[in-house]
């Protein structure tokens, strides 16, 4: 298993933002996790809405990814996530660009953003919000663990989870 730094915090404007703006002073394979984001987005900079404390919104760096390794990195996101939510009976599938839906509601928004240098990512920050206990959407399509499996459950124990499957599998990816 891939060693790994996570930190935590109650409020952040963007975990993705937050680690662009710091990624000079952490190693690589470190994991941000807010109870709240202020200013969440998702693709195309569009806002990703989510209420305090019921669901996962966290994200991970990466250092000196191959841009020829985009597609493996992708592909390790997405068969993990997969994976865990499988593990709790939900099945959800991939959608283009980077989601996760049940059946046509969206479960898990994935943002990759990258800054490189020729042929190397020198940076990649991946930002995944994750609905776990939200039980109402107003104005989205949408879905959480709790509405489809009935389980509420403890966000920081599903975030260890989830990053310790991430750091399992990342080898046989990248």
């Amino acid at each position: 298993m891939i060693p790994y730094t996570l930190l935590e915090f109650e409020e952040l404007t963007s975990t993705n933002d937050f680690l662009k703006e710091n990624q000079t002073y952490f190693p690589h394979f470190t994991w941000i996790r807010a109870d709240v984001q202020t200013q969440g987005r998702g693709q195309y900079d569009r806002t990703w809405q989510s209420n305090k404390g019921e669901n996962l919104l966290f994200s991970v760096l990466l250092k000196q990814v191959h841009a020829n390794d985009s597609d493996a990195m992708k592909r390790w996101i997405m068969d993990t996530m997969i994976d865990v939510l499988q593990s709790f009976g939900v099945s959800p599938h991939f959608k283009e660009p980077n989601d996760l839906y049940v059946n046509d509601q969206k479960i898990c928004g994935i943002l990759i953003e990258s800054m490189s240098m020729e042929h190397v990512f020198d940076v990649v920050i991946i930002g995944i919000g994750l609905n776990v206990n939200q039980m109402l959407f107003h104005g989205i399509n949408a879905t959480s663990i709790k509405q489809q499996t009935g389980l509420s459950l403890h966000l920081r124990d599903l975030f260890i989870l989830i990053v310790e499957a991430m750091a399992k599998a990342y080898p046989r990816y990248l």
